[in-house]
């Protein structure tokens, strides 16, 4: 994407995300910052690594871009801003709906400046909803999309799984695939467009396949929750006499009779044929699984097909042959301050 300039005004993680991704293909970002406000306010910043990490010099999501100081309720600000527009190919944003109107930056004004501009606004609900005005975050739009209802501890609690799904899956992944669309049928056209994501709708979008399960193919929901968040015995993590957990992750027969075999346990698979033989599985492999350690399971399992894989941590999984920390986050430094 080399040539191609982004202007970022987002804070949060969607957009900085899918502009981080963007810069990684070769575009040149600008981070638009708030110079009153350089770094994003969280509750628990103070002794939470995570959330004072973002604005800071390990900011991943702040790798390969440029940083402008800029206050958006400033005319003279907005002015800069909009000069900028001129001679870029990407705007992006995540304020709530009509945000950017009430600024003045809306589409209408930034199409005028630029018409080869493509605009991505990325909401939470969406912008034509009656909730659309309402502030919210991942775990809210897994909620009011139906997906946070399918993951379920053994309490039948519904639990967030961190913030992968919304923000940066349903969020900041999908913006990054409409934006290059439109870039695609610019190259057709000539013209920009105007692209709005909502998260809650993204999310309903990788939900796909589980809905047209449950909605039209007429099956519960429950179902699901009995499959593959944790109520199939082979699809779940259990606990290892050191206190670690390993993940189990067999769906097929051949798969699930080589965890059988590994455990000299080969009455597994006629367990596992039907629902009323799970919870003797479960119980049986918590049983089995509990009397090693986790390195001798891996080592057991390490040349197998049976799915079987220690859960690590994010300290423990780069030894496995993943990139580098420096490579995935940068070299410890933010954007470059224009």
């Amino acid at each position: 994407m080399t040539g191609i300039r982004v202007i970022d005004i987002s804070v949060n993680a969607p957009g900085p995300f899918s502009s981080m991704v963007l810069a990684d293909m070769g575009a040149e970002v600008v981070s638009v910052v708030n110079p009153l406000q350089t770094k994003p306010e969280y509750a628990g910043a103070a002794d939470d690594p995570m959330l004072a990490g973002r604005g800071g010099p390990n900011d991943a999501l702040a790798r390969g871009k440029s940083r402008l100081l800029l206050n958006l309720k400033s005319e003279t600000d907005r002015a800069d801003l909009l000069e900028r527009v001129g001679s870029a190919d990407v705007f992006i944003s995540e304020m709530r709906p009509r945000k950017l109107e009430a600024l003045g930056l809306g589409w209408d004004v930034l199409k005028s400046r630029n018409s080869r501009l493509v605009l991505c606004e990325i909401t939470g609900y969406g912008r034509d909803v009656p909730h659309a005005a309402r502030a919210g975050h991942d775990i809210n739009y897994l909620a009011f999309s139906g997906a946070l209802s399918l993951i379920r501890d053994e309490h039948n609690k519904p639990v967030a799984p961190q913030n992968l799904i919304g923000d940066y899956a349903a969020g900041g992944t999908l913006a990054v695939s409409a934006i290059l669309a439109a870039l695609l049928e610019r190259a057709r056209t000539g013209q920009g467009q105007h692209i709005h994501l909502s998260i809650a709708d993204g999310i309903r979008y990788l939900l796909s396949d589980i809905s047209a399960a449950t909605i039209l193919g007429g099956h519960s929901e429950e179902s699901w929750r009995g499959s593959l968040s944790g109520g199939m015995p082979t699809y779940d993590t259990y606990s290892t006499s050191d206190g670690k957990w390993i993940a189990v992750g067999a769906l097929e027969p051949k798969f699930i009779a080589e965890i059988g075999r590994k455990l000299g346990w080969v009455e597994l698979s006629s367990l596992m044929e039907r629902k009323e033989g799970w919870p003797e599985a479960k119980r049986g492999l918590a049983e089995r699984l509990r009397l090693r350690p986790l390195a001798e399971w891996t080592e057991l399992f390490a040349d197998s097909d049976a799915c079987v894989t220690p859960v690590l941590s994010l300290a423990e999984a780069h030894p496995f042959g993943l990139p580098q920390m420096a490579d995935v986050v940068g070299q410890g430094q933010g954007a470059a301050e224009e």
